[in-house]
């Protein structure tokens, strides 16, 4: 795949690849935070179609992965409710299991999340994955989650182009009113303030044009933008 090809694809799974060219069925890699952030990204964008407590269980691990230091003691707490997700079929009673141990926890009212019937097991596997992913230590296996799921902008808005070979990212383009931009952009998901963060960085002398470009034409944004991390995960 050519850079070229790589900003017009619409084929995620064959992206992934080559982001993370060697897997077999269960990778052994550790996961990386931008996999974690993608997969939470590509929850969020299927928001309405995730039962509710795929839902409960994905703003948790916004929760624990949204921050560049993970709440592993958070993580440690709800890890076996993610897991439970991909050990049960969509069996209304294993789900309403799930659902009262959120209750129990204070996580969760289970009035709200309670299910009545069966969800079809095909169904309910893609999106157990889906949430399980950001949970795992090591890479997931991409082909588990439905190619419905995934998505080529939201691989594009998280990882960039990895195949495009750029300079590095200037340390003294970070400066208190470039990063105080990033950090409400990202902590408030106002996307639309992006444009003004790109005129902050040009102002500061940002010449790279893979960076004011996406700031200014990559919408739609999402939490875990390539940009923004970038600029928060290396002071």
């Amino acid at each position: 795949m050519t850079p070229r090809e790589w900003n017009k694809s619409s084929k995620p799974l064959a992206m992934l690849d080559v982001i993370y060219p060697i897997r077999g069925l269960d990778s052994v890699e550790p996961q990386t935070r931008p996999s974690r952030l993608y997969l939470l990204a590509c929850g969020r964008r299927v928001w309405d179609r995730l039962p509710r407590v795929c839902q409960v269980l994905l703003a948790l691990a916004e929760d624990i992965f949204g921050d560049p230091r993970t709440n592993k003691e958070l993580r440690n707490q709800i890890y076996p409710f993610a897991e439970a997700l991909v050990l049960c079929r969509g069996e209304a009673e294993d789900i309403n299991t799930i659902g009262r141990a959120l209750e129990s926890l204070g996580r969760a009212r289970f009035a709200d999340i309670r299910v009545e019937e069966n969800i079809d097991p095909q169904v309910w596997s893609g999106f157990a994955h889906l949430v399980y992913g950001p949970f795992d230590k090591k890479t997931p296996n991409f082909l588990r989650i439905p190619p419905e799921l995934h998505s080529a902008h939201l691989i594009r808005e998280v990882f960039g182009n990895p195949l495009n070979r750029m300079p590095a990212f200037d340390p003294q383009w970070r400066t208190d009113t470039v990063v105080q931009l990033a950090r409400h952009a990202n902590k408030t998901t106002e996307f639309e303030m992006l444009p003004i963060l790109a005129d902050a960085l040009q102002d500061v002398g940002c010449d790279r044009e893979d960076v004011l470009d996406h700031l200014r034409h990559g919408d739609p944004h999402s939490r875990g933008c390539w940009v923004l991390e970038t600029i928060l995960t290396n002071q």
